[in-house]
């Protein structure tokens, strides 16, 4: 070759160069060894460009292919659902996208109510009798030694029988029968020291469920026209992919349809109906004692602390019959508290889990 055609071969090849190196081949003609102005060179331009092409098509995802979201729906997102604490992002998907809850557990509350013991007061005796015969003897011919209205138990004259006063051809006075007492004005209150009202166990999660993002390195491409590429975290398969949706609504679609709805929070409106006392008392008694003179200035007695109560009336036998009957006191008036069933204290309310959301994932074989 003539040193003039070498420098024009040498300065061809330069000028090639550039373009060569967009598909990796350099090619160096000689004048008239089918350059670029020949048939082959056209054919080796066009395969080129060709395997240029054909790179472009071959990009791999380096994550995993998943199907496009539903329209509305979030993009595929990484969910893990575990029944303890939350659960990191794995390194493929590090971005936290939401830390949510489901299953909500909350039973009733224990509820329950007390009453104090009740309190009241006594009336004393209306009356006392005097009888010509012992006492439980039917037919006995009665004398009235009751007290004042509205007695207050001091030494009372009203209605004094004299000592050997007949009655139907016998001593009037034989035995005495003072009437019952009666509780009066009863009543219980609420023991609120007592009261177990809204005792029950906190609400709690049965999962956490944790939703992370990632990119792959490969970027979203590489699947074709039917999917995405997603992050693909390595064993243990804790996460899975799912898109979600705010509210609680179906899944749609065939691709991701294994559903749950998680929570933000919750609010415990539980409680219980209020406590009262119902009005009627049981065991309560009032207990006094009561003397008999035989003056009207409650200085000789006859009967000195004989126990009288609410519950029966009280007969005594005079040892020595026909004697004056002349005044009486009561004394030690004590109130014996009972009980009062309690009401209400039932379990009212629920835990209501907030602000929904759905997750949909694909299955768990997919």
């Amino acid at each position: 070759m003539e040193p003039v055609n070498v420098r024009r071969a040498l300065l061809f090849v330069l000028v090639l160069m550039p373009l060569a190196c967009g598909n990796g081949t350099i090619s160096i003609y000689e004048k008239g060894d089918g350059g670029p102005e020949g048939g082959d060179a056209g054919a080796n331009d066009a395969g080129a460009d060709d395997a240029g092409d054909g790179g472009m098509e071959a990009k791999i995802c380096t994550g995993q292919c998943v199907p496009f979201r539903p329209l509305g729906w979030s993009e595929p997102i990484l969910v893990a659902r575990t029944p303890g604490a939350a659960v990191e992002c794995p390194p493929e998907a590090p971005h936290h996208h939401f830390t949510k809850y489901a299953d909500l557990v909350a039973g009733p509350l224990a509820c329950n109510c007390a009453c104090k013991p009740s309190t009241g007061s006594c009336t004393l005796p209306a009356t006392m009798t005097a009888a010509n015969a012992a006492c439980g003897t039917p037919d006995a011919v009665p004398t009235s030694f009751d007290p004042p209205a509205d007695w207050d138990g001091s030494c009372s004259s009203s209605n004094a029988i004299a000592a050997g006063k007949l009655c139907g051809g016998k001593p009037c006075v034989e035995s005495l029968t003072i009437g019952p007492m009666e509780a009066v004005d009863e009543g219980c209150e609420v023991d609120e020291l007592e009261i177990l009202t809204g005792q029950g166990d906190e609400p709690t999660w049965g999962l956490t469920v944790v939703a992370c993002e990632g990119y792959p390195e490969s970027g979203e491409g590489g699947c074709g026209a039917g999917g995405k590429c997603a992050p693909a975290p390595a064993p243990p398969p804790e996460f899975r992919v799912c898109v979600y949706k705010e509210d609680d609504v179906p899944c749609e679609g065939e691709n991701y349809t294994d559903r749950l709805v998680v929570y933000t929070g919750f609010d415990d409106k539980r409680g219980c109906t209020a406590c009262e006392c119902l009005p009627e008392v049981e065991g309560s008694m009032c207990t006094a004692m009561a003397s008999i003179y035989k003056d009207d200035a409650c200085v000789d007695p006859l009967l000195l602390g004989y126990p009288i109560s609410s519950l029966k009336e009280a007969c005594f036998d005079v040892s020595l019959v026909g004697p004056a009957l002349g005044s009486k006191s009561i004394s030690n008036v004590t109130y014996h508290a009972g009980a009062c069933q309690p009401a209400g204290g039932e379990p009212i309310g629920e835990v209501e889990a907030l602000r929904p959301s759905t997750i949909c994932c694909r299955p768990k074989d997919k």
